[in-house]
């Protein structure tokens, strides 16, 4: 068991933190950034679908640990063991020998679903250690009949509830397990009083916190499917025997090899005499009637998921456990003859099907571990370092970062300075949308960077690109970055610094002035946008049609880094500031590095600037530096 613990921890904690937070994990942590009290009003008020028992062990962990990804999740991969090591010692208490408790045991440790579980930082993993736990104790205090394992008992069944509402399906396991050994057998209805008090403590203790999450636990509306009775069977045995990383045309073959192994399990056990079909009992119960549960509660509301079922998964694998081994405490009468040819074909016929389910979860573990199609999430990295980039060379007042659908994982990895805006506020919401982009404008914010996400059910119109549109931003920039289409937005300062040149075209006649130019930025960022406002007065009648404006970036050697170009017309001359933006390269050494603007006729020979009034075919804007900074590359 030393060595299975070992393997256990190995492959919970191998790429603990290269995958992604998810969604969920990055809520979490939301939680857990508050004080305990706060934490039980938020979960409340909000109807965070999840009691509070895993935020307040995160929220302990995490203030010694740090908030890296490691961390976040090692708070679950610690409860994973854990429920290696109780699975190992509930199948020795329910009559199972070494090898059956020991192949259980090993089983769960490579378990994909398992494993995945211990990897994620939410609660499942700590409700299956917990879980497990109470049924432990359940038969411990059965059969022992002391006030410490009773105490035990009630202080970790209260803490399953309290980690996960469907704890409660494995309580009403234990319940119609206990009740029913008393109905049945004479010998057993001296444990069902001090049971019945047991149960009555644990739900007194518990009723504080139904009364305050009565609305939750009424009007959620669900985050899964309503699967048919079959489907249900199908997905919730193929997922416990290999877990999420499995194509979907392999599930129904995992499932049956999985099905053929609990049947078999379950019939051995049942030959196996009075300790046996004791085992039998609870294990049918432990593993059916939350499996069945919570397909029920899905008919009426789209709630199931393959990640409510994890509390059933001890009694999954030791049902195979004892269809590969049945031990001798649990033989029968007839223990001491050979055995048959038929429960010999038996025991090859398991262990050939175990086989076939081992090579199953080995192939979707490498899946979970390396194919980015079975990640959690995709991109939230790399598209937080895009919105860095475009907002690092912004003060924080200047500068907000906008995405379409409140997904807290954004704001996890995202580290720029810019101020964070959800746009709409509500969902679908276009007047609360323009009144959070009025209020952008007050307060002279100048570049909106938007994480635009396809969503219909919060941003279906694309209210967010609209209203800032609408709000005098002109778009300057928009790239793909995964899922989402990232849209750099602008707005001129108030007032733009006076300049005063003069430019005459090449034939000498009258010119146009450039009055005013506005950079605002006071460094270079590589892979940002760069904007430049610039006022002309002058008569249109000095323009030939054709002319442009060439914005050029030179470095300290007089070399063209990047440039942007466009039409020079009437357009440009009047009160209101013409915009325009040079796409930064990627890669751009430290230094100090010069932006002229020119005009230029390009419907002419050797396309002939126009000469500013000093003698030079140029105007220099500004000298603009690039730092050295890693972590925006």
């Amino acid at each position: 068991m030393l060595v299975v613990l070992l393997l256990a921890f190995a492959l919970r904690v191998f790429r603990l933190g290269y995958q992604e937070l998810r969604g969920d994990e990055a809520l979490g942590r939301l939680f857990t950034l508050e004080p305990f009290e706060k934490i039980i009003a938020s979960t409340i008020s909000l109807r965070e679908p999840h009691p509070v028992a895993s935020y307040f062990v995160e929220k302990i962990w995490l203030d010694l640990a740090g908030h890296s990804e490691f961390a976040l999740r090692f708070a679950s991969l610690w409860f994973g063991v854990l429920a290696v090591a109780l699975l190992y010692r509930l199948g020795r208490r329910l009559g199972l020998g070494w090898a059956a408790a020991t192949l259980a045991a090993t089983l769960l440790a490579l378990s994909p679903y398992a494993i995945w579980h211990s990897q994620d930082a939410r609660m499942y993993s700590m409700s299956l250690a917990l879980t497990t736990a109470s049924t432990l104790l359940m038969l411990e205090a059965l059969a022992r009949r002391r006030l410490i394992i009773w105490l035990g008992y009630i202080g970790v069944t209260w803490l399953a509830l309290h980690t996960h509402y469907y704890a409660a399906y494995v309580i009403v396991a234990q319940n119609v397990f206990v009740i029913g050994r008393a109905i049945w057998a004479r010998a057993e209805r001296r444990n069902l009083l001090p049971w019945l008090a047991v149960q009555a403590v644990t739900g007194l203790l518990y009723l504080p916190w139904l009364l305050m999450a009565r609305a939750t636990l009424t009007g959620y509306g669900g985050n899964g499917d309503s699967p048919a009775f079959l489907a249900m069977w199908v997905r919730s045995l193929s997922v416990f025997a290999a877990g999420e990383s499995v194509p979907g045309d392999q599930r129904p073959v995992l499932a049956l090899l999985a099905a053929l192994l609990v049947l078999i399990g379950a019939a051995r056990l049942a030959l196996t005499g009075p300790i046996g079909r004791r085992t039998l009992w609870l294990l049918a119960l432990y593993l059916g009637l939350p499996l069945l549960a919570t397909w029920l509660g899905a008919l009426s509301r789209p709630i199931f998921n393959e990640r409510y079922l994890v509390a059933a998964l001890p009694a999954f694998f030791l049902f195979i456990a004892a269809a590969i081994s049945v031990p001798h405490e649990a033989q029968d009468a007839e223990a001491g003859r050979e055995k048959t040819g038929w429960r010999t074909g038996l025991s090859y016929t398991a262990a050939a099907l175990l086989i076939m389910l081992v090579v199953g979860a080995g192939l979707s573990l490498v899946r979970h571990y390396d194919d980015p199609a079975y990640s959690k999430t995709h991109g939230w990295r790399n598209l937080a370092a895009v919105l860095q980039r475009y907002s690092a060379a912004w003060a924080s007042d200047k500068a907000t970062t906008v995405q379409t659908f409140p997904d807290p994982t954004l704001w996890y990895y995202y580290a720029g300075p810019a101020e964070r805006l959800v746009l709409p506020p509500a969902a679908n919401s276009a007047e609360g949308a323009a009144r959070e982009v009025v209020a952008l404008v007050a307060k002279d914010v100048q570049r909106v960077v938007i994480a635009a996400q396809e969503n219909p059910i919060w941003d279906a119109r694309g209210v967010a690109s609209t209203s800032v549109a609408q709000g005098g931003y002109e778009l300057l920039a928009e790239t793909p970055v995964g899922n989402w289409q990232v849209q750099v937005f602008g707005r001129p300062p108030p007032t733009l610094p006076r300049v005063d040149v003069e430019f005459v075209n090449p034939l000498g006649a009258a010119g146009v002035r450039l009055i005013g130019a506005a950079v605002p930025v006071e460094r270079l960022i590589p892979g940002d946008v760069l904007p430049v406002y610039l006022r002309w007065a002058g008569d249109a009648s000095a323009l030939g049609g054709a002319e442009k404006l060439t914005l050029q970036l030179l470095d300290a050697g007089g070399k063209l880094v990047a440039q942007t170009d466009r039409p020079f017309g009437a357009a440009q001359l009047g009160e209101q500031p013409s915009g325009a933006s040079i796409a930064l390269p990627r890669y751009l050494p430290p230094g100090a590095y010069r932006l002229i603007a020119a005009l230029y006729d390009p419907a002419k020979p050797n396309a002939p600037r126009w000469k500013s009034s000093a003698g030079a075919d140029h105007v220099e804007l500004a000298v603009l530096p690039v730092i050295e900074e890693p972590g925006l590359r």
